[in-house]
């Protein structure tokens, strides 16, 4: 009985022992790289949206390249720095305040309930009931809402702490992005390189797309957290809330952080309504949730799909799917993702017509 042939020749065992090295080596890599890859990546996002700046003054500082991405990384440095130090000396002034404002709630009594609240149409007299009843035992309140008001409190000692390691991540971010900015038309050459020699010459514009995705993702966050802070202050300016310039500093740190808006201004609203300023109080909340709130749904996609020429509905998806599935980063990894992949079956389709009518040349 002759031998059976062999299914496997060496070269295939060769080249899988190959393949199954190389996997090896990339998962080592990213293991060692694990600890450092929300810095690394913040910071080619903070390097690709800088570029045009430092591109610019690059040129008018004579080519200078490491000065340029010094003034870029002492300008992106101060710009962080700036708020949390007036942050950081506001809540030492606020602190006494905090301190008499606990005491005054130990002898706290509630006031009567305003006349509008009562004038309300079809829930008025429950309010009311609610409010007297309240009115009547505020301890026994305080004492039902207690365990809403922890969670509360731990949720935001929760977010935080992710927003102190999001601050540490992008403040090592900055300093690497310097690196990356110095080294950037070397680096450039070497992604357009891999991209070609995976996907071929069809996906050579891939670079640029993720590029153009993430500074559009960038402006939008941005821009979004910028029109969030200035309707903000407006707010806190209009209801007479004390600091409302600082708060609007945290407001824009909080925006960006993709964290929601409310933890600034909902206190502050809280603080109007102690003041004894209902009508006002009732304006800020209205004011939160209605504007500062609603605008980041509209805007964010509206901006980043404007500059990253990419339909509405793709850039959406990108960024609410990003963001639940990797949290803040994913802003910028979801929409370059589907852009990506909106780019290469645009490519694919486009080969295929160009086959199509090359083999309708032949036969014609």
């Amino acid at each position: 009985m002759p031998p059976l042939p062999n299914a496997f020749p060496n070269v295939s065992i060769l080249g899988a022992f190959r393949v199954a090295i190389l996997a090896l080596l990339v998962v080592a890599c990213l293991k060692v790289l694990q600890p450092f890859l929300g810095a690394l990546t913040w910071a080619a996002i903070i390097a690709i949206s800088a570029w045009p700046l430092y591109s610019r003054l690059k040129l008018r500082l004579r080519g200078r390249h490491k000065l340029a991405a010094l003034l870029i990384v002492l300008a992106l440095s101060a710009a962080l720095a700036i708020p949390i130090g007036l942050m950081a000396l506001t809540l030492a002034d606020t602190l006494p305040h905090l301190a008499n404002l606990a005491h005054d709630l130990t002898s706290f009594r509630l006031p009567d309930a305003p006349a509008w609240l009562v004038n309300l149409p079809v829930v008025g007299d429950s309010l009311q009931k609610l409010w007297l009843s309240t009115q009547a035992d505020l301890p026994g309140f305080f004492e039902k809402i207690r365990p809403a008001i922890n969670q509360t409190a731990l949720w935001l000692l929760s977010g935080g702490a992710n927003l102190g390691l999001s601050l540490l991540e992008i403040v090592l971010a900055i300093a690497v992005a310097g690196l990356l900015l110095v080294n950037g038309d070397k680096l450039w050459d070497l992604v357009e390189r891999i991209v070609i020699k995976l996907g071929g010459e069809t996906a050579s514009d891939l670079p640029e797309v993720i590029a153009r995705t993430i500074r559009s993702v960038t402006t939008g966050v941005v821009g979004t957290a910028l029109a969030q802070t200035i309707l903000c202050v407006i707010g806190l300016l209009i209801a007479g809330v004390p600091g409302a310039l600082v708060l609007g500093f945290l407001c824009f740190i909080v925006a960006v952080a993709q964290m929601p808006t409310l933890v600034v201004w909902l206190p502050a609203a809280a603080w109007v309504f102690y003041t004894g300023h209902t009508g006002l109080g009732v304006f800020l909340l209205i004011w939160g949730f209605l504007l500062i709130n609603t605008i980041d749904n509209i805007l964010k996609p509206l901006l980043i799909s404007q500059g990253a020429q990419m339909p509405l509905s793709v850039i959406f998806l990108g960024v609410i799917g990003g963001l639940i599935a990797w949290g803040v980063i994913g802003l910028f990894i979801g929409p370059t993702l589907l852009a990506v992949g909106l780019t290469m079956l645009r490519h694919w389709l486009q080969r295929e017509d160009n086959e199509e009518l090359a083999c309708e040349g032949e036969q014609g």
